[in-house]
């Protein structure tokens, strides 16, 4: 008999942050292993309108959008958990809509999702009561894994560390150009050193090292005059505000393009345009962004604080910095941007991506936990 899953997400389609990623990749998994007939899965949406559902990652069967009627959306989860084996919850949010039903049903499975910023943070008695009643709280980096272990005192044979993986059906370049369009679109020569960064540009969210990369360009400036920063990601009002003020201060508007949203079908290009993606975190849970750039042959560099070393291998892939280390992170794009990379080392860097964040590898860990069978250590090793 096929295992019923319930996977209820707060938003999986109608966005493309990282946890959105990360849900359609589950969408995806739980579509691949209904069609092998192994499970039968169901997707809700609290947001989500049925219009969103991309037919790529589920068929409509499987998905259900409640467009926001958030009342409606919780007894439609509680009734379809109560006829289900597993439930999966993408954000602990959702970890409400399940007390109950693991009290009716002490030996129901019930796995959670944990990114970050979201899981690291102190609980209520109640909620931390509603996590340790979890069958396993599924981390997507070893630092969000010890974060709960510590934060929230729970057991590590609870715990499973699952680092994500690319979207399935993310473009994957053959030819590691420059893109003309996008040279001509932000008035750029093609003999211009590019630095890139991906982020959400938040007043809230001031830890992802943009702005300690705008404080370095004078000097790097000085070793590469033909240096272009580009800044992509939505910003709110007053994260502009300080970044043009900060641009101002050292007289860089020749040399930063704040460029905003950029398409999700257009991601793979911005990283062939870029010579090296640099986002030198403290608090990223794991850092999608980074094995996206890694996958289109582009060099990065990332903080080594938080789950940004998962995503570089340790620094197998990538380099690995201190994110309070100013000289340091100078001292780091120098070297690399030293060496103009070989068309042969992108392509290396691409296969060596994808052999460590495949989808398949991903698909199969998937199976494992869903179908409740342990994933050994060697078993890991080998994804």
């Amino acid at each position: 008999m096929p295992v019923k899953v319930l996977f209820l997400t707060l938003k999986t389609f109608s966005l493309t942050g990282g946890i959105e990623k990360v849900c359609r990749s589950v969408s995806r998994v739980l579509y691949d292993l209904s069609e092998e007939e192994v499970v039968q899965s169901t997707v809700f949406s609290m947001y989500d309108k049925n219009t969103d559902r991309d037919s790529r990652y589920l068929s409509k069967k499987q998905f259900k959008g409640f467009a926001g009627k958030r009342e409606r959306f919780v007894v439609e989860s509680f009734l379809a958990g109560l006829k289900s084996d597993v439930i999966l919850l993408s954000h602990i949010h959702l970890i409400n809509i399940v007390y109950f039903i693991k009290k009716i049903h002490p030996n129901k499975k019930i796995y959670l999702l944990a990114h970050g910023i979201e899981i690291w943070k102190k609980f209520s008695d109640a909620k931390l009561r509603m996590l340790k009643q979890l069958d396993k709280i599924i981390c997507v980096s070893a630092f969000t894994a010890q974060k709960v272990m510590d934060l929230h005192h729970i057991p590590a044979e609870r715990i499973e560390v699952l680092n994500n993986c690319l979207d399935p059906f993310y473009h994957l370049t053959t030819q590691f150009k420059k893109p003309q369009l996008l040279l001509n679109r932000y008035n750029l020569r093609a003999e211009d050193i590019i630095l890139f960064s991906l982020s959400r540009l938040s007043s809230s969210e001031k830890y992802k090292g943009y702005d300690h990369t705008i404080g370095l360009l004078p000097k790097l400036l000085e070793k590469f005059p033909n240096l272009v920063y580009l800044l992509a990601g939505k910003w709110d009002v007053a994260e502009k505000k300080r970044l043009d003020d900060l641009i101002d201060k050292n007289k860089l508007q020749n040399h930063i393009k704040m460029i905003g949203f950029i398409d999700e079908a257009e991601l793979t290009e911005h990283f062939l345009l870029s010579d090296l993606f640099i986002l030198p975190s403290k608090k990223e849970g794991f850092g999608i962004v980074f094995i996206e750039a890694m996958a289109s042959g582009l060099r990065v560099i990332a903080g080594n604080k938080d789950g940004s070393v998962d995503a570089l291998r340790g620094g197998s892939l990538g380099m690995l910095v201190d994110p309070d280390d100013q000289q340091g992170i100078l001292t780091s794009i120098c070297s690399l941007l030293r060496h103009v990379q070989t068309q042969q080392e992108k392509k290396n860097l691409q296969e060596k991506c994808i052999q460590a964040f495949g989808y398949q590898q991903y698909l199969e860990s998937m199976r494992k936990l869903l179908l409740n069978r342990k994933i050994s250590n060697a078993e890991l090793a080998e994804c």
